[in-house]
């Protein structure tokens, strides 16, 4: 017995780490199933509604404007306030406003301004909650887990992006929409009620120059340590910039290309869609098994280089499907098993890219100021996300898809290529994992 109860021990530590870390990797695994299924019900939805990509383009964009004017103030909230609070919290009231939308849906009130009003709320709460995660993960696992720890979660995401448009397509076939909101409603506040078990560490808190002054004043003052603390450091800032133009041509196009592509284009029926969309993470669930060997054997920068390379040239393959002499001449299976395949290869080279970037970021940042540099750079990516978002939907309701995945492509494989010529990036990583291989050799010397 006592052979098996150790056998389980390590099996949960392989898995999650540690009981507060896989706890927290628990919550986010429910709440992010039910986060994909809704905004998979929203572009559907939008879609029934208008058949518009610059409608769908605008909601969107909508859901990112909280980010932009509030990112970098609530940077400063995390490494002020319990996070464990903010966690919590974000996820209990957006699971309570997910169940609003259900009601308001089911009663036949439902509009598009409703919508647009629900998706700023929930942006809302992730405007808090993404860097309360992103700062509260190096404090609840070990330095030289941090790669695990980051993996694991990518899977997570990795997971609920397959079960999501899975599970959203079959819950839009068989109780609708409304059905959809109240399944989203509850994995929230389920979400919520397991991080309640966490145990967060105490916060490192840095007495500030003007911690006698006036609450507005001190605020301010950390608001600005914290641009001053990235703008410093030119190799930090210089993998921000890129990470941002990388993000700025992704992000529109699974969130509006490949679905109006999809509906309005092949005129694929939702589930087949659902289908596709699955594939991406699918590939990032095996990207996680790949990336902490490979960002041993070739390093981080490499690594991060040699993917982007990657994504672009999927993109440039993926267009060759989106050419009407293309697709028009091959059946239904075979056009999704064209766009199935490289959108899978395109989620293992996404992992490839973010977890060594995240790693780095938390590795590098110290702990008091971690909170404010990932909401700069999480009020950044929002500031981007908008304009992307809204140029990518009138730009598909104008010219071909095809043309769109090229000029995609092309730019990233440049942009992969710049990032791996950097000095400035490449001074960061060897100092960033210089620091960790002294930090191993001085525990194994106490050891």
């Amino acid at each position: 017995m006592a052979h098996i109860a150790e056998e389980r021990a390590s099996l949960w530590q392989r898995l999650f780490i540690n009981r507060d870390y896989g706890l927290l990797l628990v919550g986010r695994l429910v709440s992010n199933i039910g986060d994909g299924i809704y905004y998979f019900a929203l572009t559907w939805l939008v879609l029934d509604l208008t058949g518009s990509g610059t409608v769908l383009g605008s909601v969107l964009m909508a859901a990112s404007l909280p980010g932009i004017l509030l990112t970098p103030f609530a940077g400063v909230i995390v490494d002020a306030v319990s996070r464990k609070l903010i966690i919590v919290g974000a996820d209990l009231i957006r699971g309570a406003l997910i169940l609003t939308v259900a009601v308001i849906y089911y009663s036949g009130q439902m509009t598009l301004s409703i919508l647009y009003g629900a998706t700023v709320l929930l942006s809302l709460c992730g405007v808090v909650f993404g860097p309360a995660v992103s700062a509260t993960i190096p404090n609840l696992v070990k330095k030289e887990e941090l790669v695990q720890a980051n993996a694991r979660d990518s899977l997570s995401m990795s997971a609920t992006g397959i079960l999501g448009p899975i599970a959203g397509a079959a819950l839009l076939g068989a109780v609708g929409y409304a059905g959809v909101f109240v399944f989203t409603g509850i994995s929230f506040i389920l979400s919520g009620i397991s991080e309640v078990f966490i145990r967060f560490p105490a916060q490192e808190q840095r007495v500030s120059a003007a911690a006698s002054s006036s609450p507005v004043r001190q605020f301010m003052l950390n608001l600005k340590e914290g641009f001053a603390y990235v703008w410093d450091n030119v190799g930090l800032r210089t993998v921000i910039l890129f990470a941002l133009l990388l993000n700025f041509m992704g992000t529109p196009m699974f969130s509006v290309v490949f679905p109006y592509f999809a509906k309005q284009v092949l005129k694929l029926e939702a589930g087949h869609y659902g289908l596709i969309q699955s594939s991406f993470p699918v590939g990032v669930m095996a990207g996680t098994f790949l990336v902490g060997m490979l960002a041993r054997k070739v390093g981080k920068h490499r690594l991060i280089s040699w993917a982007t390379i990657g994504q672009g040239i999927i993109a440039l393959l993926i267009s060759i499907i989106a050419f009407p002499v293309v697709y028009q001449q091959l059946p239904v299976l075979a056009v999704l098993a064209s766009i199935a395949v490289p959108m899978l290869f395109l989620g293992v080279f996404n992992v490839q890219v973010n977890v060594p970037l995240n790693v780095m970021l938390q590795e590098t940042v110290s702990d008091h100021y971690r909170g404010r540099v990932f909401g700069l750079v999480g009020s950044l990516v929002q500031m981007l996300v908008p304009i992307s978002t809204a140029l990518a939907g009138v730009l598909v309701d104008t010219i071909p898809t095809s043309y769109f995945l090229i000029a995609s492509g092309i730019a990233a494989v440049v942009l992969g290529a710049a990032m791996g010529i950097s000095p400035s990036i490449g001074s960061l990583f060897r100092h960033q994992e210089s620091q960790h291989e002294a930090a191993i050799s001085a525990a194994t010397r106490c050891s």
